[in-house]
Formats: C-alpha cells, structure tokens, sequence
C-alpha cells in the first residue's frame, strides 16, 4: 500500500486550539474576544492505494467557501476559523497531479464533517462514502449548524453509509469497523473535535499509519496530550489518552490533518517516539 498527502488550501484557527486553554471560559474569552490567530496551516486529505481499491480518506475544501451564502456572514463561525483556498488547489487537480481521476476512488471515508473536510463531497456521487453514525445524526440535525455544519452546502444526492463500529476491538480502542475484507483499513472512533470524529488506521506488518482528522494538531500537541477541541468536549481528552497509548504501545506513523510536518513523516517513515521523532 502506499498514502498520498494531497493538499487543499490552507486554515487557521485561534491560538488556544493549538496550545491549550486552562478552562472553557478562558476558551470563550479568546474566541469571541482576542484576535490571538494561529498559524496558517495545510488542509491535507489522504488517498491510500489499497489492493481493493483506491481509498480516499476526506475530500479537503473548496473554492465555493468565496461565494456569498455559502459560508456564514456573521456570529461565531468567522472567529473561530478562516479558510484559504484556490480553484486550482481543488481536490480534483492534487489527484491529477498524482495521475488519477476523482471517478477512480470508490471508497471515501470521512474523518468528520467540518467543511473543510467535506468541501470536494460533489466530485465524488459515483462512491461508496463512509461517517460516523454520531456525526452524522450531528451534523444534519437541528443543532447541526449552531456546531459548525452546514447542510445547504451538501450535494443533494448525500446518503453516506454510517458507521456504527461494530467490528470490536483494535487494540486499545474498545470499537471499530473494517473498510477492507484484508482488516488493513480500520476506522476508530476519537470523539472530541466532534461529536462522531474518526480516526483511520492503515496497517501493515511494520507499523500502523494514524490518519488522524483533527484530532491534535500534529506530534507534539499529541505528545502533550492536547487536543483540538473549541469549547468544551468531555470525550476530548480521554481520546487523546487513548490515542497516545496506542502510538506509544505500536509502532506508528502519526498524521494529521493540519500539520506542515506530515509529508515529511510520511515520506521518511518517522515512526513516532514518546521521547523524540526518528
């Protein structure tokens, strides 16, 4: 198998997502209130060719985040995140640059439905589309845009297949689903980020690769068992926990969705260290 980090414009959100807030008042104050923005960062979504099919694990954003009514004109959205993307930074042209087609994916997962992470759903009718149950029931129901998802924005066809992790444990994760007959394509649940979030674990006989949606920023919030959350999510740090004994316990590669480090990590087989990255 091989993972391919393709990228789709770039994010930023406030500073306390990435480095931690004391309490959740603290993180309310600084998203309605400051200006204290992070970093920019990548917005990566993954293709694993896989011998069952090529596997696209979420379809990045989407140029359409320009066009009036597509995004929120006002309250909290525009505090807690900007987005940045071209037409040519589409998921469409990083898969060409790579030599596929979007008709040759038959298998999408998504990590969540932050938009973000859905922003290319429309190139992709023809597949097979995999969220959480929780997610989803989330995200298209009435507190579904007050929690960041719109879904006006979703192509009317939409009917994914929800994922109730019925296939029991992967290691330290109590639950879990195959997406291939082989076991080598797995999905988790890591709660926190979002109400449904999920992780993918792709394994092979040397060591597991952790594509992680948002559930820390990279490495070294992981590290600090930080997670990105941007009020307040009970199930947050316990993922985090749960997540960090894994990569301590078996050899892993770990990926997230907005850190610039990860092609790196991906390309070199960094597996990851509880006391430094090798």
């Amino acid at each position: 198998m091989k993972i391919h980090c393709l990228q789709t414009g770039t994010v930023r959100c406030k500073q306390f997502q990435l480095t931690g807030a004391s309490n959740i008042i603290s993180r309310f104050y600084q998203l309605a209130f400051t200006d204290k923005w992070g970093e920019w960062m990548p917005t990566y979504c993954w293709l694993i060719e896989h011998p069952e099919g090529l596997i696209l694990v979420d379809t990045g954003e989407t140029a359409k985040i320009y066009e009036k009514g597509y995004l929120p004109d006002g309250g909290l959205y525009h505090k807690a995140v900007e987005t940045r993307i071209k037409a040519e930074e589409e998921l469409p042209h990083q898969l060409a640059k790579i030599g596929y087609k979007t008709t040759a994916i038959k298998t999408v997962i998504l990590t969540h439905m932050h938009g973000d992470h859905i922003g290319g759903l429309s190139h992709f009718e023809h597949a097979t589309i995999y969220v959480g149950k929780a997610e989803y029931e989330m995200a298209s129901g009435k507190k579904g845009a007050g929690n960041g998802y719109f879904k006006k924005n979703w192509p009317a066809w939409f009917q994914p297949t929800l994922i109730d992790y019925t296939d029991g444990a992967e290691g330290n994760f109590s639950h879990s689903q195959k997406i291939t007959a082989d076991g080598q394509v797995v999905v988790v649940p890591t709660p926190g980020h979002s109400i449904g979030h999920q992780s993918i674990l792709v394994k092979n006989e040397r060591f597991t690769t952790i594509l992680a949606g948002d559930l820390t920023y990279n490495e070294s919030t992981l590290k600090a068992e930080i997670p990105d959350v941007l009020l307040n999510n009970k199930a947050a740090k316990q993922t985090v926990k749960t997540v960090h004994q894994y990569v301590k316990s078996n050899p892993s590669i770990y990926l997230s969705a907005h850190d610039w480090n990860a092609p790196d990590i991906l390309e070199n087989t960094k597996i990851y260290k509880a006391s430094a990255i090798v």
